[in-house]
């Protein structure tokens, strides 16, 4: 799925709700995880 989304945010408000809530769930588990200095980004 192509995207004009710059941020992980836009990208997310995009998405259907259902598939928007199990995106949330693993990415706050992958965000609570993430070693300091990583950050979330778009490409």
């Amino acid at each position: 799925m192509q995207s004009p989304a710059t941020t992980v945010d836009e990208y997310l408000a995009e998405l259907p709700e259902d598939r928007r809530e199990a995106i949330d769930m693993i990415r706050g588990v992958i965000l609570k995880h993430l070693p300091k200095g990583y950050e979330q980004w778009m490409k």
